[in-house]
């Protein structure tokens, strides 16, 4: 009787080791499967973070581009374990890695015939290395993370709404401190002396032009937009400036083709000014900078335009 008891217990037992051991069985695929999602949801935050801090001057708050390509496209975000996802992974990631040099015997934009005629822009604008081992900042892991950040699977990229969120990536605060004079110190353009004044006046009356809450010139102002330090070395001309500080966005914006190059180098030595003008990387937005038609004269537009150019 002791016996028959003793080996129901072990039936029992044994019984129940099996189903538990059933259970961790059916669990574990679930359990590996949302402890990989959590790892790289914590990527793409460490990414949205990363990019906060280090591209946004460059590629724009929501990557929509301005003087880097727009990275905000759907063609990027895509499953990276898929294998359409693995070639674009290693593109942006080794792009990232090592950056591209430009070409110093060019300026950054330059006006090509797209091959239907309209003018349109080139771009040798160059790009640093970001991974350590080929003399950036960044670690493996930090690259990795923004690659996934960029690549964060979801069509409406959602990601790119992280940015400048001061609870998950905060963009570095301006520096908007006055000199001992009481004024934002701004350096002078190779341009006349009455442009330099009305234009720096303009650009300290925060309020009105707002320009130095989202641009650098000098070493005052923002880390949002381009650092517009040495536009005059861009290769645009005042036309061009002058309808961007108009019609950056808004129902009267700039076209897509016309607000930025559509033509980027793809390769990290450019021996030639010649790019396949059939492959156009076209920003689509939504664009972060405001337009300015409404809020600024034709004329504070200009001597603006003038004083920016004159930087170099």
């Amino acid at each position: 009787m002791r016996n028959e008891r003793k080996y129901k217990i072990i039936t029992l037992l044994s019984l129940a080791l099996a189903l538990l051991l059933l259970g961790l069985g059916v669990r574990e695929p679930f359990r590996m499967a949302t402890a990989e999602y959590r790892q790289h949801e914590e990527y793409v935050l460490k990414g949205a973070q990363i990019y906060a801090e280090h591209c946004v001057q460059c590629h724009g708050p929501y990557g929509e581009g301005v003087v880097g390509m727009p990275l905000n496209r759907a063609e990027f975000r895509v499953d990276p374990a898929s294998p359409a996802g693995k070639e674009i992974y290693a593109y942006l990631f080794d792009t990232i890695a090592r950056g591209r040099e430009g070409n110093a015997a060019h300026y950054q934009w330059v006006r090509v015939k797209t091959p239907e005629g309209k003018d349109a822009w080139m771009s040798y604008t160059e790009m640093p290395a970001w991974l350590k081992e080929h003399g950036g900042p960044l670690d493996e892991e930090a690259v990795k993370a923004l690659t996934l950040f960029i690549m964060y699977d979801d069509p409406s990229g959602s990601q790119w709404y992280m940015v400048g969120d001061s609870s998950k990536a905060p963009i570095p605060a301006a520096d908007l401190t006055p000199d001992e004079t009481g004024v934002i110190p701004l350096p002078d353009a190779d341009v006349p002396e009455e442009v330099n004044v009305t234009a720096k006046a303009l650009l300290r009356d925060l309020a009105k032009t707002q320009c130095l809450t989202c641009h650098r010139i000098g070493s005052k102002g923002a880390y949002i937009g381009p650092d517009l330090s040495q536009l005059g070395l861009w290769g645009i001309d005042k036309e061009f400036l002058v309808e961007w500080i108009k019609r950056a966005s808004g129902p009267n914006a700039m076209p897509h083709d016309e607000r930025m190059p559509i033509y980027w180098s793809q390769n990290r030595a450019i021996t030639s000014t010649e790019i396949d003008l059939s492959e156009r990387v076209v920003s689509e937005g939504p664009y972060y900078m405001p337009a300015f038609e409404d809020r600024l004269t034709d004329e504070e537009i200009s001597v603006i335009a003038d004083y920016l150019l004159g930087l170099k």
